[in-house]
């Protein structure tokens, strides 16, 4: 582990991490924006105001997205949940938060051990060497192991795989004439490039509290419930509840998009979700997207559900995933794809395809 930094040298950590600032997000097909997409030339994060002493810090587009995160003052520091893709963003968050507190950053929560949600712990490690990195049990395991799209040896994966990615960008930067798609391709191109030199410089700062029920906690005079419902976008996901504010905070589990599914468990995640349903709560902070009413707890679970019964279905009446990946998507059309629409990424018809396929492999063929 890097030496702890002091406030100066965290402070100028954040100036030398905001020149790199271009760098960053989703690797992978999970949250990659198309190469020619328009996204923020720095990393921005809009805190939002959803109860007395609790922000959403809204993610602003990037070329490959950071999740958001939720920021939560308590009386003896900050807690935050999730650290995004890379150290620069968690710089970006940690200077917002500094606008509307002085005070430390005592806890960070991982939701679950995808990558766009852990990469930042080390800045947090770094200026806060008490800091408690906190997750379930599950999750810990997860990211020391070499399981889908998160952990410790995903970074090494990325290292080797975005050359390629940055090669193409750069072939579409030659190719293309228009000068306003060019000016995108070239911003998305020294994202990719700054994001490879980050993750070569990157260190892991994991987990050091873990728990594998759900718990009650006083967090510095704040009510804070870590709840553990069951196995839905990841096998270790973790909801946080403020009972008091009526706010819980989902990571991935629930989302303002279209789902990922490649790590998830498609019948066990709508039973998650109805779990989640008997709790008390009026707002959701997502992992993805903007803040929810409740509703959209019944819309994603409904989504979920539907897509699972409708490849059972099918699968039933004979029907092949080639066929289902032609019928299903229309029919599932008019009640979802307009809300599951709503931002460049993540739309209805660019996953709808893969998430039937994921649902047929995991809950029809068992793998």
């Amino acid at each position: 582990m890097a030496p702890p930094l002091n406030r100066r040298q965290f402070l100028t950590r954040t100036g030398a991490a905001l020149a790199v600032l271009h760098g960053m997000e989703h690797f992978d097909p999970c949250c990659a924006n198309a190469a020619d997409a328009e996204t923020s030339g720095k990393e921005l994060f809009e805190l939002r105001p959803v109860a007395d002493g609790v922000y959403a810090a809204i993610a602003a587009p990037r070329y490959k997205v950071n999740c958001n995160a939720a920021v939560i003052m308590t009386n003896d520091g900050v807690v935050v949940v999730d650290s995004h893709s890379k150290p620069s963003a968690a710089v970006a968050l940690y200077q917002e938060i500094q606008s509307i507190t002085r005070q430390p950053v005592k806890r960070v929560i991982n939701t679950h051990f995808h990558w766009d949600h852990w990469q930042g712990n080390q800045i947090y490690r770094e200026a806060f060497p008490t800091l408690e990195i906190i997750s379930s049990k599950r999750t810990r395991e997860s990211l020391e192991g070499d399981v889908g799209n998160g952990g410790v040896p995903f970074i090494d994966k990325q290292i080797k795989a975005l050359p390629d990615e940055i090669a193409k960008l750069q072939a579409e930067v030659a190719r293309t004439t228009d000068a306003a798609q060019k000016a995108r391709l070239e911003s998305n191109l020294r994202q990719a490039e700054d994001y490879l030199e980050e993750l070569k410089t990157f260190y892991p700062a994991l987990p050091n509290r873990t728990f594998d029920e759900t718990v009650a906690l006083d967090f510095g005079g704040r009510q804070v419930e870590l709840l553990l419902l069951g196995r839905g976008h990841t096998d270790g996901d973790v909801f946080i509840r403020l009972p008091k504010e009526k706010v819980v905070i989902t990571g991935d589990a629930l989302i303002d998009w279209m789902p990922f599914m490649n790590d998830g468990f498609p019948e066990d995640w709508v039973g998650t979700l109805d779990n989640l349903a008997r709790y008390e709560f009026d707002s959701i902070i997502p992992g993805h997207g903007s803040v929810a009413g409740r509703d959209q707890l019944a819309f994603f679970r409904g989504y979920l559900a539907d897509l699972v019964d409708s490849v059972k279905k099918a699968h039933a009446a004979g029907g092949s995933l080639d066929e289902m990946k032609k019928t299903l998507p229309e029919q599932l059309a008019g009640k979802y794809e307009k809300g599951m629409s709503k931002y460049p990424l993540g739309q209805y018809r660019d996953r709808i395809g893969g998430n039937i396929e994921i649902a047929y492999r995991k809950v029809i063929a068992g793998t």
